[in-house]
């Protein structure tokens, strides 16, 4: 038996289950983990909501159904954000699981502080300690959210309140009951172990089990398999060569980078709001430049929005299609000089397209504007380009950006680096046994 003092005078008693002194050992009743618990179920269902669409976006790309827990509504829009980069963690983790893996911890410190009175001080320690890591956190991407991005997610709003609201409910609890609270804990070192061991453990498993489903999807093993397939040249050409080959032609009305003179057209259906295009763009651009009387870039594009896009069943980009139009238009009335410049200030500008910036980039474009918002216009000779671009990508089977296609092959999006010269090179050589000792510039 433990002794305590309570006003002044000595209260003998033991913390066990039915058994509850009056010293307030115990540190509180059941209610205030019963709140707890509530909202961690509501943040489980967000982040567990969340992670589900990154994994199908991630896995299927544009050809995702909407969800009817979040349809893109005006700025509403999840799947939009759940698909920039600040979704991810080091490249790699989606952020949506590490809020699961919190609020897993959260429910697991919320069912034993329930059911074991005696380890009550320790986990509503552990919470005070989670919640403010994970407030954090919520101000993190709320600030992302509302400054970086062009879009709101609900559910992400969901998760933040969740946060908030935590963090000054756990606080309040603590500081109304801070006398009990700082009371030295009746546990034993075995209870506490327990509790922080088997939290931790519980969320890791909730991280290995998305990882698991993620898997399932052949998502993850498909890349893996892919990439490995990818660095074998022989493996790779040996696909090259046997896929499909396709009739893309090359028109005056196509924006080029390079050469028009240069024989070899690179062709590159892109998207203004995807920032795996932009880095696309500068890799070929660069090998462009190394070998600029064989290579030129052809652009085409593919807007994964269905402003224009009829493949398209999730507004992933939805100022994908405006984002062309007025780079075509751009190219209309100062060529391909232009449309590079617009180009680069689209994709410089790429967070706040929301925004509409069209007449401002044309201004710094040096762009006659009478003429630039007429061809903004729909039906527009810019407008009719980029729905050209985009029947021709619908009869490609695209589903995705970016897409090369050279030479009529559609080249693998795992070739990277030399590999991808490699490539370019056997192709050509396959194509025109003339040029049979040809070497690009790497």
């Amino acid at each position: 038996m433990r002794t305590y003092i309570e006003n002044g005078s000595e209260v003998t008693g033991e913390c066990s289950h039915g058994k509850i002194p009056k010293d307030g050992q115990c540190f509180t009743g059941t209610a205030p983990f019963i709140v707890t618990l509530g909202l961690g179920l509501i943040g489980v269902f967000a982040t567990g909501f969340l992670t589900y669409r990154h994994i199908l976006l991630a896995s299927h790309g544009g050809t995702v159904g909407e969800s009817f827990l979040c349809r893109p509504t005006g700025n509403i829009n999840c799947d939009a954000i759940l698909m920039t980069p600040y979704a991810v963690i080091f490249d790699y983790f989606p952020s949506s699981v590490i809020g699961l893996m919190g609020f897993t911890f959260m429910l697991w410190l919320s069912v034993n502080g329930l059911v074991n009175p005696r380890i009550r001080n320790d986990a509503w320690a552990w919470l005070l300690f989670y919640v403010f890591v994970a407030i954090a956190f919520s101000w993190y991407y709320a600030y992302i959210m509302v400054f970086e991005v062009d879009f709101i997610c609900t559910w992400c709003i969901v998760v933040h309140l969740v946060n908030l609201i935590s963090v000054v409910f756990v606080f309040i609890v603590a500081v109304k009951n801070r006398k009990k609270f700082e009371h030295s804990t009746v546990s034993n070192l075995a209870e506490r172990v327990y509790l922080v061991l088997g939290g931790v453990v519980t969320s890791l498993l909730v991280f290995f089990a998305s990882g698991f489903w993620e898997k399932s999807l052949s998502f993850d093993d498909a890349k893996q398999k892919y990439d490995e397939l990818a660095k074998n040249p022989l493996v790779i050409m040996s696909l090259l060569k046997a896929s499909p080959h396709h009739q893309i032609s090359s028109e005056e009305t196509d924006p080029v980078y390079g050469s028009v003179s240069a024989p070899h057209p690179m062709i590159l259906f892109s998207d203004f709001q995807c920032p795996v295009c932009l880095r696309t763009e500068i890799f070929l651009r660069e090998i462009v430049d190394r070998n600029p009387n064989e290579l030129r870039l052809v652009f085409k594009n593919y807007p994964l929005s269905t402003a224009c896009n009829k493949r398209i069943a999730n507004d992933l980009n939805p100022m994908a299609c405006k984002a062309a139009q007025a780079a075509y238009a751009a190219f209309l009335i100062g060529g391909s000089r232009s449309f590079l410049t617009y180009a680069d200030l689209l994709y410089v500008h790429q967070r706040q397209l929301k925004s509409e910036p069209w007449v401002g980039l044309a201004k710094q474009t040096g762009l006659e504007l009478q003429r630039f918002t007429l061809l903004m216009e729909p039906d527009s000779a810019a407008d009719r380009k980029v729905r050209e671009d985009v029947a021709l990508g619908l009869e490609l089977g695209l589903d995705a950006t970016p897409e090369v296609f050279f030479e009529g092959k559609r080249i693998p999006q795992g070739l990277k680096g030399e590999d991808f010269v490699a490539a370019l090179e056997e192709l050509i050589r396959i194509s025109h046994p003339e040029k049979k000792d040809l070497n690009l510039n790497r």
